[in-house]
């Protein structure tokens, strides 16, 4: 059972999922149907899990040459390729014909989150191009577009920007710990930006992407009608996340770099849950 748990990679999957449910929340101002929100959740969860495990069934050989992923449950032989791959199916199939029982807009954003992340990223790009992570992204910004969505259906401005933060994040999340682990890339023979044009210009493309959550955050304030905590919230730990990241970007270090991984995501985290907070009021 651990394999199938972690072919669907739970960190990450949680942190997707926390998107997707506090965009759900803000959309409705917490006014929900109980029976509606399980089903969008529920949806969004297999949708990803499957996607998810997919993507490691496509990734298996690259997998096996790095150090950090060489013990995940297809190259380590816990799991068979075939397995994984009729998994990752079933589980998307499922959430994504259950998504069509909450709105129409919601299951195909769904099926866009999976043709960004095995199409378009895995499939098309990720071998190939240091840029692969900016339509990449695209995926990962899906669930909080679907959170939205599920509720407010064609109204899907909110649900943007929502998205957008998410989309902004992610260079972050990828590059970061891509620097930490060059030599696994490089092995692998994966162009990664940072990989590309060295730890020094990624890091400066990073900080341009921050600076721009400021913009964004401000708009959510705005276009959600949220209140003052999570715009106060919101950009302090923006702010704060800027200067680590232009700090870092000065002098670019390996092993400084997983810590602003992990930087990001408690960036990320903050910057949603005062969403939440930010309903009342």
């Amino acid at each position: 059972m651990k394999a199938f748990i972690d072919v669907t990679k739970p960190k990450q999957t949680m942190l997707l999922m926390i998107t997707c449910v506090i965009s759900y929340l803000v959309a409705s101002k917490l006014s929900i149907d109980p029976i509606h929100f399980l089903k969008s959740i529920f949806a969004t969860f297999l949708a990803i899990a499957g996607t998810t495990a997919l993507n490691m069934w496509l990734d298996r050989d690259i997998d096996a040459l790095m150090f950090r992923t060489m013990n995940r449950p297809l190259p380590s032989g816990r799991l068979s390729p075939r397995t994984c791959m009729v998994y990752g199916l079933s589980l998307f199939i499922v959430g994504f014909l259950l998504g069509f029982t909450v709105n129409e807009v919601f299951a195909i954003i769904l099926l866009l989150g999976m043709i960004f992340d095995i199409v378009i990223y895995t499939i098309l790009l990720k071998r190939k191009s240091p840029y692969s992570i900016i339509l990449g992204g695209f995926a990962g910004a899906m669930p909080a577009l679907a959170g939205w969505c599920a509720v407010r259906e064609y109204d899907i401005l909110g649900g943007l920007l929502l998205a957008t933060i998410v989309l902004l994040w992610i260079p972050a999340h990828i590059w970061y710990i891509t620097m930490h682990y060059e030599d696994d890339y490089r092995r692998a023979r994966i162009p990664m930006y940072p990989i590309v044009v060295g730890m020094e210009r990624a890091s400066w493309a990073i900080v341009f992407c921050i600076a721009s959550m400021l913009i964004v955050v401000t708009l959510i304030y705005i276009i959600a009608d949220l209140n003052s905590f999570y715009l106060t919230v919101s950009i302090l730990i923006t702010l704060y996340f800027l200067y680590k990241a232009i700090k870092f970007a000065k002098a670019p270090d390996r092993i400084l770099a997983k810590k602003m991984y992990k930087l990001a995501s408690m960036t990320l985290g903050i910057i949603y849950i005062s969403m939440l907070f930010g309903i009342f009021g």
